[in-house]
């Protein structure tokens, strides 16, 4: 993802969030999103001030306020724009036919490498808010959960020409238990990298790799 994107969509309606109908309205709404994901990079939603956002932007805060209610209905409109975006990025990086015939170790590197490229990019900052919020509110977490659950269904998908032709139920399990090990170990490394594998060492995708790889319950590769 480039830094400075200003064409986030929202795909539902926010309370909170003015409709924007014209495309200047849009490329402003836009804009304060985008400088929300940045700032959010370094900072809490609680500590970046509606000020610094509109100064990032180059807008008064009156611009702000025709968009947004206050904080809160602007964080739910930067979380769906990086939940809509992180979808986006995962049917194009993991969906399609093509995977279905590649070795199942081969897909669980793609996914391995395409979920962590996307949890480093510049929207790294709106997942780790999402946890922070939800401990306090749980619904905060379900946007960000819902990628989660896009990614088990699609890989699901992928790989069940794969499944154990005497018991499928098994591979299917044994992929979710094993994607849910793969996304805790992730939501801890973002939250505190504290290692001993560090999230930016290419042995974490390594090891996760092959922790997908050993758990998965599915036919031998030389199986026709």
């Amino acid at each position: 993802m480039v830094s400075g994107r200003t064409e986030w969509h929202l795909n539902t309606a926010i309370k909170g969030v003015k409709p924007a109908f014209q495309g200047r309205s849009r490329q402003r709404r836009n804009e304060l999103i985008d400088a929300g994901i940045q700032l959010l990079c370094d900072k809490g939603i609680a500590d970046i001030s509606i000020e610094e956002l509109c100064t990032e932007c180059g807008y008064s805060v009156g611009t702000f306020y025709s968009r947004f209610d206050d904080k809160i209905s602007f964080f739910k409109a930067v979380q769906e724009a990086a939940v809509t975006e992180m979808l986006r990025l995962i049917d194009e990086g993991i969906g399609g036919e093509k995977w279905k015939s590649a070795p199942a170790e081969e897909i669980f590197a793609r996914v391995v490498n395409h979920t962590i490229d996307i949890l480093t990019s510049d929207i790294r900052g709106v997942v780790i808010e999402s946890l922070i919020i939800s401990r306090t509110s749980k619904t905060t977490w379900e946007p960000i959960r819902l990628c989660g659950r896009r990614m088990a269904e699609i890989l699901i998908e992928t790989l069940k020409d794969k499944f154990l032709e005497e018991d499928p139920e098994t591979s299917r399990e044994s992929i979710l238990f094993g994607m849910q090990m793969f996304f805790g170990t992730l939501i801890q490394a973002i939250l505190n990298d504290p290692g001993p594998v560090k999230l930016k060492d290419p042995l974490l995708r390594e090891n996760l790799t092959r922790m997908l790889c050993l758990y998965a319950r599915l036919k031998p590769e030389n199986t026709p």
